[in-house]
């Protein structure tokens, strides 16, 4: 057992057994770096906009495939995420997360998957917690799971205590931990969020804590 690795610059990288995490800046022109040999990847417009992908806007890229995406003429902000490619996976599942439940006053849009995007090894989803909102302590047993806060602010559970984040803030969380999030009072939170190693919550595992 060991704390989750933080990110809290504007720009860094999380890096888990499956894969990793890259908050980059881009400057007018410049391109987002191409991922590495033979893995998937997902590349998340921040801030600014990617050859025409607003802020928001998701894309996957298959191995051996190329993202080709620049920056626009004010620069962008982008979440890069890559993972190794398992060989089967099943579909993301609201259904799922609704069966465990284990949350309040948390809204789930699915953007990179094995069920939106035919992914095998990773997930990117957005979660929008309204003012007191809050995902119990819960564990995934096959994947790593990272979290990026975009607007608000709140505390990271963790078997250990509370993590602050705000925004900018990231984490990954090692497979089989326990993790969870609660927004400040009274305050909204938009975070992106996903799996490493696995493409679907199904695949991940879904467990909260009793």
């Amino acid at each position: 057992m060991k704390r989750p690795e933080r990110v809290n610059d504007r720009t860094g990288r999380l890096t888990g057994r499956h894969g990793r995490v890259d908050l980059i800046e881009l400057s007018p022109g410049q391109a987002v770096p191409e991922a590495v040999e033979g893995m998937e990847s997902a590349v998340v417009v921040l801030t600014g906009r990617l050859s025409g992908l607003e802020a928001g806007a998701a894309r996957f890229v298959r191995p051996g495939d190329r993202a080709g995406l620049v920056a626009d003429p004010d620069g962008a902000r982008a979440l890069v995420v890559q993972a190794r490619p398992a060989p089967e996976s099943g579909r993301a599942s609201s259904d799922l997360l609704d069966a465990g439940g284990g949350f309040a006053d948390m809204r789930v849009r699915w953007l990179v998957g094995a069920g939106p995007s035919g992914s095998t090894a990773l997930v990117v989803a957005t979660s929008t917690f309204a003012a007191d909102g809050r995902h119990e302590l819960h564990r995934h047993a096959s994947a790593e799971e990272f979290f990026l806060v975009v607007e608000g602010s709140g505390e990271h559970l963790t078997e250990f205590g509370p993590v602050r984040l705000g925004p900018g803030d990231a984490v990954l969380v090692p497979e089989g931990e326990w993790h969870g999030y609660r927004t400040d009072p009274g305050v909204t939170t938009r975070t992106i969020y996903g799996y490493l190693g696995a493409a679907s919550l199904d695949d991940a595992g879904y467990e909260v804590r009793t």
